[in-house]
């Protein structure tokens, strides 16, 4: 699976290329959120990983190698917690795409992470930090201090709510 070739900006998170099909909600909140497609014939698990705001969002996608097919297609859950620890157990380890969306809609910017004894949260903020530290590859200087601007402010914003 070609790694490079899953995200497509402007698609919905879990529908990210339009030749994605079979789309397999496992949970949901007004979208979905976890669940399962089809690329060609290769699956793909997706989760959201955060939401900063309504607007903001990350997601992680691994590629389901064709040994674990049938046990992620016929996997059922009791409880939330139980879905987490399986779909955290089919990324670990594993090389992954890791995607920032606006709404619905996902943004050009991803990264592929490993995801070692940290989980999804820690390979999150290595992307993070490597969208951030891209800001200083912007040309023009006024881009980059109203990128910067709006990272302190967004920085400020949570920082007061957790001191509050």
């Amino acid at each position: 699976m070609n790694l490079d070739f899953l995200i497509k900006r402007g698609l919905p998170p879990w529908r990210p290329r339009p030749e994605a099909s079979d789309l397999d909600v496992w949970h949901e909140y007004e979208i979905p959120l976890t669940g399962t497609f089809h690329l060609n014939e290769d699956l793909i698990l997706f989760k959201q990983v955060a939401a900063a705001t309504e607007e903001r969002s990350a997601w992680a996608y691994v590629w389901i190698n064709p040994d674990d097919v049938e046990s992620v297609e016929n996997a059922v859950f009791p409880s939330l917690d139980e879905m987490d620890a399986f779909v955290e157990d089919r990324f670990a380890g594993r090389e992954v795409v890791i995607a920032l969306a606006d709404g619905d809609k996902l943004l050009g910017l991803w990264t592929r992470e490993t995801i070692d004894s940290g989980g999804l949260p820690q390979a999150l903020e290595g992307a993070l930090n490597k969208v951030i530290e891209s800001v200083d590859q912007v040309g023009e200087q006024e881009r980059r201090i109203r990128a910067k601007l709006a990272g302190v402010e967004a920085a400020t914003a949570e920082l007061d709510l957790l001191s509050a």
